[in-house]
């Protein structure tokens, strides 16, 4: 896997051509609820500390709003948010700027709650939905009658195409908050997608009831009476859409091509043009054949005269409608939400075949390859699964030495030895430390970092064995001619690599190649250039200097005691909630403490340093009783700690450094 970071693919619940306005906000607004959710509880929390208890807002939920206040002295509360309707032609990207600049509406929800739903939704972003799932449920245990939980949970489950799943959430939330029209039309969304098109419909229908003026709405009810092949009323809901949103263009563009599936080109003609005219992503080749034959548009110099080609309008008609089912995938169907309108009418097929051939310097690759096609979206692949293994110590070997698991595999280290072993890790991501195993006992991991592990046991120096786990996607392994394949891969972006322990990781980074399966089998071969010999392992370890993080985190509490003197208020905290949010978990130390030693250990020098943010905010007790005296000893006191921690940490980190 590269140690590059891939940006993540913005989903999409729209599949329909993706144009830059009205049509955007088509793909734009399933992702409106949750990111502004997501948003909204990273802000709330930050704004609202004075609240007695306290949990942390993950760092990258609030690094934008930190950065922002901090350079204003004292900033009051805003008043809350409620988005405009046009809110919803927003890019995605500026959807969600406009969301983190935005205040975010009050909440009764508790901060532990807050918590586990801004956790979820970060694993949900990384496609680790089993862990999302667990901090979902938690917040929906300590608050069971919330919507807000269950609607945000319905949209996590939605994204993972679990729609099942989704719908009942979304029905608990609407049970909960039965006037909540958004609740209503994102469950909509998420039956339409799951193709119960009478769910859909009833919900859509609901959805306008409700909101009248949703032409949203409207244009989804469309499609899902396409699913059903109800087209009168498929129409009817596109020209409603239409007469609420007159430059609505996707909606323009969905009634163009059902009157065209009905043969009714005269009155599809206009359509397509002002699709077009709004935006000219929706002027594809079908659409452009059927306007130039009708005398609408005139043929580009070299194109044949169409009126010789197909002769009057009437001859014309049978070549339009064959243009417009070859566009649906040969079907003559309403334009439903899975009908894809491809460039040049290609039909984009669920599947693709793929298959090559892997040499190092010309020579087949060895033993213990993988070569993985990692989704670019991050998400996991239909039938993905997660495997449990064991990896025996024996014979002061480890067995298997070479091991590939899917991330989120469990991986139980069993010591079979008469001696006593102590695993450990310093691979980028995976850096952890077992502890003395003795001979007959086991403990497990689970690997939820993608990347290769090379494993270590500090008392026997010879010990070397490998893991790689894989990212969300495919992978196999070559066969001794350095041959692959994929069979059924599914149609979509991926990022093609390869790794190998004796590859360093500049080489495996130099030949991922991105390729976008359509359908069409593939064959990708590749000869990889090394300057590694056979039977060299390489490493790709993480250069994190933990005690620089603690300097950092010094620097910040001392600061923010000195802001607390000078009678500044908001400032204070917020560098309080930097030292925990950015400095100890988003830097990594958190992480590296809880997997070398344990969660538990992690969590009790997070609340040393949240107990001094309480203090400076005035939380559970007496202005008088804080003094500068006690926020200085309580700040000396934790960062003591956590340089004792972290000389321990560097110590089971690189054992082979100590004397």
């Amino acid at each position: 896997m590269s140690p590059k970071k891939i940006k993540r693919n913005k989903s999409s619940l729209e599949r329909d051509p993706a144009p830059s306005n009205s049509a955007g906000a088509l793909k734009r607004v399933g992702l409106t609820v949750f990111w502004g959710a997501v948003i909204a509880v990273g802000l709330w929390a930050l704004m609202d500390l004075s609240t007695p208890e306290s949990e942390l807002v993950p760092y990258k939920q609030v690094k934008q709003a930190l950065e922002e206040q901090a350079k204003e002295p004292d900033t009051e509360p805003l008043p809350d948010f409620d988005p405009a309707p046009d809110d919803l032609d927003l890019d995605s990207s500026d959807l969600v700027k406009k969301a983190s600049n935005d205040p975010a509406p009050k909440t009764d929800l508790p901060k532990e709650t807050l918590e586990h739903i801004s956790k979820g939704m970060e694993l949900t972003e990384q496609g680790k939905h089993n862990q999302a799932n667990m901090e979902f449920e938690k917040a929906a245990e300590i608050s069971p009658d919330s919507n807000i939980v269950y609607s945000i949970w319905g949209a996590a489950l939605k994204m993972q195409k679990k729609y099942k799943g989704a719908n009942k959430k979304f029905a608990k939330a609407h049970e909960l908050a039965p006037d909540d029209k958004e609740i209503v039309f994102n469950w909509a969304l998420s039956a339409l997608e799951e193709r119960d098109s009478d769910e859909a419909i009833r919900l859509f229908e609901k959805s306008v009831e409700m909101e009248p003026k949703n032409y949203l709405a409207y244009n989804f009810l469309g499609k899902a009476y396409g699913q059903k092949k109800f087209y009168d009323q498929e129409i009817a809901s596109y020209r409603k859409a239409i007469a609420l949103k007159p430059d609505f263009g996707a909606a323009h563009f969905n009634l163009g091509i059902i009157l065209g599936i009905k043969k009714k080109f005269e009155e599809a003609a206009p359509h397509f043009e002002k699709a077009i005219a709004i935006d000219k992503s929706f002027e594809k080749p079908f659409v452009v054949q059927m306007l130039t034959a009708m005398g609408l548009r005139k043929a580009k110099a070299g194109d044949d005269d169409p009126s010789e080609k197909a002769g009057p309008l009437k001859e014309a008609k049978p070549d339009i409608e064959a243009e417009i089912k070859k566009s649906l995938g040969g079907k003559s169907e309403g334009s439903g939400s899975d009908h894809k309108m491809e460039e040049g009418s290609k039909n984009v097929k669920d599947t693709t075949n793929v298959k090559g051939k892997v040499l190092v310097n010309g020579k087949a690759i060895a033993a213990n390859a993988v070569v993985f096609l990692e989704t670019q979206n991050k998400l996991r692949v239909p039938d993905q699964k997660t495997q449990d293994m064991t990896i025996r110590q024996s014979n002061l070997s480890f067995f298997p030495q070479h091991t590939t698991v899917p991330v989120g595999s469990t991986v139980t280290f069993a010591n079979e030895d008469k001696e006593v072993h102590n695993i450990f890790s310093k691979s980028q991501n995976n850096q952890f430390n077992l502890g003395a195993m003795a001979a007959g006992s086991s403990r497990s991991l689970k690997l939820d970092q993608a990347g290769p592990i090379v494993l270590r046991c500090n008392l026997h120096k010879d010990m070397i064995g490998t893991i790689f786990v894989v990212p969300n996607g495919y992978f196999t392994h070559p066969d001794a001619e350095g041959e692959f394949s994929f069979e059924g891969v599914k149609s979509q972006g991926y990022l093609l690599q390869v790794w190998h322990p004796r590859l360093n990781p500049e080489e495996v980074a130099a030949n991922l190649k991105p390729v976008d399966m359509k359908g069409v089998d593939q064959t990708f071969d590749m000869d990889i250039k090394s300057t590694s010999q056979a039977g060299e392992i390489h490493d790709m370890v993480d250069p994190t200097d933990y005690n620089a993080i603690v300097d950092n985190i010094e620097k910040e509490m001392l600061q923010a005691i000195q802001d607390w003197k000078n009678g500044k208020k908001s400032i204070p905290r917020k560098r309080m909630l930097m030292v925990i949010t950015k400095h100890y978990d988003g830097e990594g130390l958190k992480g590296a403490i809880a997997k070398s030693f344990s969660q538990k250990r992690s969590i009790q020098l997070e609340k040393k340093l949240d107990e001094i943010r309480k203090l400076i905010s005035g939380i559970g007790v007496k202005k008088e009783d804080v003094t500068e005296e006690l926020l200085t000893s309580r700040a000396r006191f934790a960062v003591s700690q956590l340089r004792n921690n972290v000389q321990e940490l560097e110590a089971r980190l690189n054992p082979e450094n100590k004397k």
